[in-house]
């Protein structure tokens, strides 16, 4: 069977697609592949960064990977020439040998062929090649950077029109649009005259033009957009440019005080969005976890139950609640089916507790628990030793540094030597106080361990919710190795009980239909 090959054509702007380079490199690479005599079974084309720090996980040189890993008869990777593959001098070497040697596949540069030779005159000239690529790539880079600032330093926005302004005659010095600046203009006088709150003001504007430009503006972008102080004159980049000048040459829409007080009204209305909530793994530890069997049938995108923290309001009819009654609840993201969490996780333990790890299986995860809390113990005992000898090199150096200071010759500089001493002994002391504690703590450890765990064996479900978070995950991921759902009656089950607590190793598993109905409670 004849040798086949793959392809790379890869550009790194919007402006090189349009200017013809990808059909360039496809011709080449086509002639090269006439001139190797292989046919190439598969393309990757399109705009891709290739910076220095951003290939290793590059999706294109992944899926690559994958492809040749599985076809065994590609032998060849053609691209163009070597910047054209990537501009960085370590991850070009990371990536032809890694396919070379884990797929049998060559990179081929079709424009270079001197490059494809194995001798030495070769391998320095494709390093040069590579060094001049990301060479020019850092010089780009820094010049876009220096040019950024002088533009700002100039009074000009070095990137795209902000909203409500669109591009003038003059490169940086945007104009205001008139369909949508000036109802952004009028949202932002009405919010610092204080005749419309920011919610109002939000409202309004979604019905204008400008509503319609960014459909999908929530109270979250436009206090962004609201407090930018681009709209009062000022050009302020953070980041890379990292440069301020209160003089923009733009034509700005409010005033600087409009713009201070804009910022005085947001500080006082606080953000009312959630965000990330602390202590949503150990209150709703299932939550992404548990499955909706009715979604999922049905082939929803996300039929998975998240936390929802719900409460009857702070208000009554207009009239302050005495009391504010609080529900801790899961919800499904399609359906909309909400769960109680406190007896879904009665639910979930009681799935935990029929989850019985046979009497010999036990015993020999007992001895495997003790066997690697025992490794952990010879961890500590080589900290041990290596915490002796360091002390004892302190010791010598001490017993050194006292002998300089009784020497004559060292009388200038004898006050640096006591508080070198000094230092020393207190990391002496230092070490000797963790010494003691690796010491004593093995057999304290050892019990609680111990303890711990053959208790949490025997009652997983009464335990599991007193876990940390990634504990609790980790218990999971252990016992369970595919989805936990939840039925219409509310019931959680799972059909993919780990091997360990199926009495049986990993290389032979139980057929679905066998496994089936291995769980399932109320």
């Amino acid at each position: 069977m004849s040798d086949l090959a793959i392809a790379l054509c890869r550009v790194s702007s919007t402006e090189q697609l349009d200017n013809n380079s990808l059909n360039r490199q496809h011709e080449a690479v086509f002639n090269a592949s006439k001139e190797l005599g292989v046919e190439i079974i598969k393309w990757w084309s399109g705009s891709v960064s290739s910076k220095r720090g951003s290939n290793v996980q590059r999706k294109d040189l992944l899926e690559i990977y994958d492809f040749a890993k599985k076809n065994k008869r590609v032998k060849y990777l053609i691209v163009d020439e070597p910047d054209r593959f990537m501009r960085s001098i370590d991850e070009s070497g990371f990536w032809e040998v890694k396919l070379f040697y884990e797929t049998g596949t060559r990179v081929w540069y079709a424009s270079n062929p001197e490059l494809n030779k194995d001798d030495l005159p070769s391998k320095l000239l494709k390093f040069t090649k590579f060094l001049q690529a990301e060479g020019s790539n850092e010089e780009r880079i820094s010049k876009s950077v220096s040019g950024g600032k002088k533009a700002i330093r100039e009074g000009r926005l070095p990137s795209g029109p902000k909203a409500g302004y669109k591009k003038g005659t003059m490169a940086g010095v945007h104009i205001v649009d008139p369909i949508t600046g000036e109802p952004l203009k009028r949202a932002l006088r009405q919010i610092a005259s204080n005749l419309k709150t920011p919610t109002d003001a939000l409202k309004e504007l979604q019905e204008t033009e400008f509503g319609k430009r960014y459909a999908k503006l929530k109270m979250d972008k436009f206090r962004i957009i609201a407090c930018e102080p681009y709209y009062a004159g000022i050009i302020d980049l953070k980041g890379k440019f990292n440069e301020r000048n209160e003089h923009g040459l733009h034509e700005p829409l409010i005033t600087r005080t409009e713009h201070e007080k804009i910022l005085r009204v947001f500080e006082r209305n606080v953000k009312k969005q959630q965000g990330h909530r602390p202590d949503k793994n150990t209150k709703y530890p299932l939550s992404n976890e548990l499955t909706c069997i009715s979604c999922e049938a049905a082939k929803r995108k996300y039929p998975r139950f998240t936390s929802v923290p719900l409460n009857n309001g702070k208000t009554n009819h207009g009239k302050p609640r005495k009391k504010v009654s609080y529900y801790a609840k899961y919800k499904c993201r399609e359906c909309n089916r909400f769960l109680d969490r406190d007896e879904t996780h009665a639910s979930f333990s009681n799935l935990l507790d029929a989850v019985i790890l046979p009497n010999a299986e036990m015993r020999k995860l007992k001895i495997k628990l003790v066997t690697t809390f025992n490794a952990k113990h010879h961890e500590a005992k080589s900290e041990i030793q290596r915490l002796e000898a360091v002390n004892a090199n302190i010791k010598q150096s001490i017993a050194q540094k006292a002998d300089a200071v009784t020497n004559p010759s060292f009388v200038s500089i004898s006050d640096e030597i006591m508080a070198s001493i000094e230092k020393l002994k207190a990391e002496f002391a230092e070490n000797e106080d963790k010494i003691a504690v690796l010491s004593e703590q093995h057999e304290t450890d050892l019990a609680e361990f111990l303890d711990f765990s053959f208790n949490f064996l025997s009652n997983k479900g009464g335990r599991f919710f007193e876990l940390s978070g990634e504990d609790m995950k980790r218990c999971k991921q252990l016992l369970f190795t595919g989805k936990i759902y939840v039925d219409e009656n509310k019931n959680v089950y799972t059909h993919n009980i780990s091997s360990i607590f199926r009495g049986q190793s990993n290389k032979k598993d139980l057929p679905v239909t066998e496994k089936s109905s291995l769980v399932q409670h109320s």
